[in-house]
């Protein structure tokens, strides 16, 4: 399982890593044009900590009730 939470967060930060630069471009795309995006909500980088977090919290206690 510890392996595969490796792939699982190798792939959400390659994932992120993606959707973050796509949107930054879309963003200076319509930056050229006038168009200003303003940010609504939470930041990315706090989504993606959360669901991080998450993750980490849910392999915790899956190993901690194998383990009996």
């Amino acid at each position: 399982m510890g392996k595969l939470l490796n792939i699982l967060t190798l792939v959400g930060l390659v994932y992120f890593v993606y959707w973050l630069f796509k949107r930054k471009l879309k963003q200076r795309q319509f930056a050229k044009q006038g168009i200003i995006i303003q940010q609504q909500g939470m930041r990315p980088i706090t989504l993606f900590s959360i669901v991080m977090v998450s993750l980490y919290a849910g392999y915790m206690l899956w190993y901690l009730f194998q383990a009996e």
